[in-house]
């Protein structure tokens, strides 16, 4: 993907996920695979964030992430202080914003809404899309896409309005860089 658009009101997008945090997770996710297995899972995914970090060609990503992910504490408190100046760092690079949506704007949307991704291909030469845009949400049984045109609009409009009612790019990064000062407090 060229370009992503991401929601995430519960925890750190996985592209964006130190690797203590990653572990953490990891850990609990996948209780019953080896400690070396599950490392090889860490290790997959902290290759993947090149998609976002690489020279040539990033993705470009916006992401709107809930408080709530900033609050749950994932790792124990180090940890979470090294994720928080994590996502701090990414939101300087050139292809990459991120916002919080604070506990004050409420529900914006109207309804909970879950995670979901937006990811979009790019277009060749021609002018014509690589590959049709999609969404992408994850669940506790298994991933679903959506590719409708209907479905993509009102992906595309909700995270809109997320970004809309969320902290800006510069707000976004201070509370980052001040909470994880008090997690280490």
């Amino acid at each position: 993907a060229e370009g992503l658009l991401i929601y995430q009101p519960e925890l750190v997008p996985g592209l964006m996920q130190a690797p203590d945090y990653l572990r953490a997770l990891t850990r609990t996710h996948y209780a019953d695979e080896s400690e070396a297995e599950r490392e090889r899972r860490v290790q997959q995914r902290i290759q993947r964030q090149a998609l976002i970090t690489r020279k040539n060609s990033p993705a470009r990503v916006h992401a709107v992430i809930g408080e709530a992910a900033l609050r749950r504490v994932v790792g124990g408190p180090k940890a979470m202080a090294a994720q928080l100046r994590h996502l701090a760092d990414l939101g300087t690079r050139d292809n990459i914003s991120v916002q919080i949506l604070p506990f004050t704007a409420g529900a914006p949307l109207g309804i909970g809404v879950g995670q979901f991704t937006v990811l979009d291909f790019g277009v060749d030469r021609a002018g014509r899309p690589v590959e049709p845009p999609l969404v992408h949400t994850a669940g506790l049984t298994g991933d679903l896409y959506l590719e409708s045109p209907s479905d993509l609009r009102r992906y595309d409009h909700a995270h809109e309005c997320l970004r809309r009612c969320a902290l800006d790019v510069q707000q976004s990064r201070q509370q980052l860089r001040q909470l994880a000062k008090e997690y280490l407090g």
